[in-house]
């Protein structure tokens, strides 16, 4: 009988710890339930949240007491024949003016752009991606080519500015180099909407050497559009093409339905470069100074799909030591489905260089060659002679070939690649809407390319 007792007892036991644990087991069971969705959105939101992290990160570091700490000399941390030539924050620069926020990696020297909406949160125009990489400007000596956030040989910093933000690079006993990002005022009551970007190279080195600057800006707002860029007459770029001439394209632009990015390489007072590309990154990112790209070949590769952006290079210009000089272009930014208005600047009276009257005093039968501004020796505007395009001529051609138009000041540039192809985009995007068809400016323009087709068989 005891047998009996002491036997359901050990069971009565038994099935009592088999109880416990399994009213033990459910709760890390829901536990692990819970686990699978927070993990879920961290995978979903991983960009954001990042992003997020940062951005609590440079806020507590703002709030943090300045001191001596917080200036970093730069020579402190590299070579003893590193110049040290300037001091700076060891943090990355956030910088908040009007509707602009510039973001810049200092330790790298990468930097991105965004533009803020209504609601003030940013809207990136520049990728974001790899630390920023993607964005960066690229240095040419005689030896060498140096992209200046990857290169280990150069050495950078950031810091803000009243008006924005400024990166510093240096490459000992070679060059040293800002790019300030000035922010303003497109018009006058308004909330900063521009981005002046001024390059400054000045060498270092004890020898003179010929040097030339290039940037690189991954834009994102057309990939999520129909088109990645567009021509300043709100024609849009459907494939790869590289500019040598910007006479007939004052700017370009990146947009989607929530925001709009201009870039200025003429006007005002930029210094204009000896060529654009707007192509895929993958064109752009080859260790070729020039881009090797072919003209009008699709934005999207095999290897790289919806990945457009905007590349930038200017004249090598030679500089003594210790002699600088500096490049600029402009940025205008929309947060919103407003279109960026960087033109009203651009193209004020204020800024606009030749009024229309001067114009049209330039002689017959010349070509104007612009030499680099600020470089003593090299001609701003000079005029020579050159006589292949006069009056008889193109009027003789119009009555022979039975084209009813004639070009007044027919000039070298109306017979390049790119003008030709802008008047083709053109006549494609009115022939593609029909609704707002202009038939007279389709004729004209028709003409037009008549004209120099039949110039150019002759």
């Amino acid at each position: 009988m005891k047998k009996i007792i002491y036997s359901a007892a050990i069971v009565f036991m038994l099935a009592a710890a088999v109880s416990c644990k399994s009213t033990k087991t459910q709760a890390p069971a829901e536990n692990e339930e819970a686990a699978v969705v927070d993990e879920t959105l961290t995978d979903a939101e991983a960009a954001d949240e990042l992003e997020a992290a940062e951005d609590d990160a440079e806020e507590t570091e703002k709030e943090d007491t300045q001191s001596a700490k917080d200036t970093y000399d730069l020579s402190s941390a590299t070579p003893k024949d590193f110049t040290g030539w300037i001091k700076s924050s060891r943090k990355n620069v956030k910088e908040s003016i009007g509707n602009i926020q510039i973001k810049i990696k200092s330790k790298i020297g990468s930097y991105t752009i965004s533009a803020l909406n209504e609601d003030g949160k940013p809207v990136s125009v520049l990728s974001k991606a790899n630390e920023y990489v993607t964005n960066a400007f690229y240095l040419k000596t005689s030896k060498k080519i140096y992209n200046l956030v990857t290169d280990g040989n150069v050495h950078s910093a950031a810091r803000r500015t009243s008006d924005g933000a400024l990166i510093m690079y240096e490459i000992p006993s070679v060059a040293q180099m800002t790019v300030n990002f000035s922010c303003f005022a497109s018009e006058k009551d308004k909330d900063a909407d521009m981005i002046k970007v001024t390059a400054s190279i000045k060498n270092v080195g004890t020898r003179t050497d010929e040097f030339a600057f290039k940037t690189v800006m991954d834009t994102v707002l057309g990939e999520a559009a129909a088109y990645h860029f567009y021509t300043f007459e709100d024609i849009p770029v459907k494939n790869e093409v590289l500019y040598r001439t910007l006479q007939n394209q004052k700017w370009f632009v990146s947009k989607n339905q929530n925001a709009s990015m201009q870039f200025f390489f003429s006007g005002a007072d930029c210094t204009e470069p000896l060529l654009v590309a707007l192509a895929n990154y993958s064109t752009l990112e080859r260790k070729t100074w020039e881009p090797d790209m072919l003209s009008y070949r699709v934005f999207d590769t095999v290897l790289s799909y919806n990945n457009s952006a905007v590349c930038a290079v200017w004249k090598p210009v030679k500089l003594a030591p210790s002699e600088s000089e500096k490049f600029i272009f402009y940025i205008a930014l929309s947060g919103t489905a407003v279109p960026a208005t960087g033109d009203k600047f651009i193209y004020s009276k204020e800024n606009t260089e030749t009024p229309e009257e001067e114009e049209k005093l330039i002689p017959q039968g010349v070509e104007v060659i612009t030499g680099v501004p600020g470089v003593e020796g090299t001609p701003v505007t000079e005029i020579t002679e050159k006589d292949p395009f006069v009056p008889s001529q193109t009027e003789k051609m119009s009555e022979d070939s039975g084209v009813d138009f004639y070009i007044k000041n027919m000039t070298k540039d109306h017979l390049t690649t790119e003008y030709i192809q802008s008047l083709l985009d053109r006549i494609a995007a009115l022939e593609e809407d029909s609704s707002s068809l202009n038939k007279q400016e389709l004729l004209q323009l028709n003409a037009e390319l008549d004209a120099i087709l039949t110039y150019l068989r002759q």
